[in-house]
């Protein structure tokens, strides 16, 4: 068995490459490059969800129009530009990256193998929206999204020639105080929405809000009653959907019609990838360990909650050598695999 070393040093190097099969060629050959093309992106190895009809027709749209114009296949994943607090490995990211990194890039490395304009992986960040949303400062996010990037160019070192990656930032489309006088002209509708919502839906967002908003951040919120708590959990959820009605820009480019958008779960947009093999843990919330399956490693992403759940199990911890982040010394290997399960909905 390899070494936990070995194993993440051939993730890193070996994760984008992809040689054609023969049952690949002949599908090029008798059903053509579009069917091929779509048949990796939606394949049941690493969609975890049921493709919703509307994201089939977009997908193959965005195929079409790459293929038609001799262009790349731009695939873009949607995350949130910050390491949630409440893990330990805040602000910087952890081994939740690295797999994640890993794991798309192994997805898409059938379509650089077959399509010699190649694909480009964007990861669409929302950055702005968080100091908003839920409280972070400037600072904690620009230090996530600096490890972030350390990550992506470790492992652009040994992709294909006709495989890029970048992360993508909001603030790429708009500018600070452009972004921020859109959003505060959307409140009023976006509160009007928010008290349309089900009780249901309402009690959904405000669990989300709930968890994600940082009580002492940019403003120092741990003083507030519940009642204040909870104004600033639903302003939170004002700013969220004001961000979806306003910023227009977004849906005309990283939402495009050209663009084949991915994110952790499904939805008429988004083909669910889930975040790993084994996980569908958000990797900007979640924390990175490995886990040992007969005699192979996992790559797992927790949750907050499940990271509290394992620490009760024995695990050993291996020093790394690999990529220059403190977070990435080392790694925990937990010898039996954990019982977290999600429901799977494929087609």
């Amino acid at each position: 068995m390899k070494s936990v070393q070995s194993y993440l040093e051939n993730r890193l190097k070996n994760c984008s490459s992809y040689s054609l099969t023969d049952s690949d060629r002949e599908n090029i050959e008798t059903k053509g490059i579009e069917s091929y093309l779509f048949n990796k992106l939606t394949t049941k190895k690493f969609r975890k969800w049921r493709l919703d009809p509307a994201c089939e027709a977009r997908t193959k749209k965005a195929i079409h129009i790459a293929v038609s114009h001799n262009k790349p296949i731009h695939v873009v994943y949607f995350l949130g530009g910050y390491k949630l607090w409440r893990l330990p490995s805040s602000p910087e990211a952890d081994w939740a990256e690295f797999f994640n990194i890993a794991y798309v890039l192994e997805y898409l490395s059938p379509i650089a193998a077959a399509y010699k304009p190649g694909v480009i992986l964007s990861y669409f960040t929302h950055t702005l929206l968080m100091e908003r949303h839920d409280n972070l400062d400037i600072t904690e996010i620009n230090t996530y999204m600096n490890s972030l990037q350390i990550i992506l160019n470790s492992f652009l070192k040994y992709t294909p020639v006709n495989m890029t990656a970048r992360i993508w930032r909001d603030e790429d489309l708009y500018g600070r105080d452009e972004y921020f006088k859109a959003l505060d002209e959307g409140l009023e509708d976006a509160k009007k929405q928010y008290e349309l919502a089900s009780a249901e839906k309402q009690m959904n967002w405000q669990k989300l809000g709930r968890l994600n908003i940082k009580w002492k951040g940019k403003e120092d919120w741990n003083g507030l009653n519940e009642e204040e708590k909870k104004k600033k959990i639903v302003k939170g959820i004002y700013f969220e959907i004001a961000a979806v009605n306003v910023l227009k820009r977004f849906q005309m480019t990283a939402k495009g019609e050209d663009k084949v958008c991915i994110f952790t779960e499904a939805s008429p947009l988004f083909i669910g990838t889930g975040s790993t093999k084994n996980s569908i843990v958000k990797h900007w919330t979640g924390f990175g360990v490995l886990e040992k399956r007969n005699e192979n490693y996992e790559d797992r992403i927790l949750s907050p909650s499940q990271l509290e759940q394992v620490n009760t199990i024995p695990s050993k911890t291996f020093p790394i050598s690999l990529i220059p982040l403190s977070n990435l010394k080392q790694i925990s290997l937990f010898n039996t695999p954990s019982k977290f399960t999600h429901t799977i909905a494929k087609k």
